[in-house]
């Protein structure tokens, strides 16, 4: 798998050397962690404001004016 990541994002010739390989790892691996802390935040954001506004006691759903 690493093969394959360094020779897409480095390219395939200088994805195979030992210098680019001790690099781009450790990079790609806290990239992946950042985005997938980043995905965590966005989704408790939005499904605790999806459960706010279904939660909305204070506005009566009938008036009778």
């Amino acid at each position: 798998m690493w093969e394959f990541l360094l020779a897409l994002f480095v390219g395939g010739g200088l994805g195979s050397t030992r210098t680019a390989q001790r690099l781009v790892k450790p990079i790609l691996t806290l990239f992946i962690i950042g985005v997938l802390i980043a995905g965590l935040i966005y989704a408790f954001i939005v499904f605790t404001a999806v459960s706010e506004r279904n939660n909305v006691h204070h506005v009566s759903t009938h008036r009778s004016h």
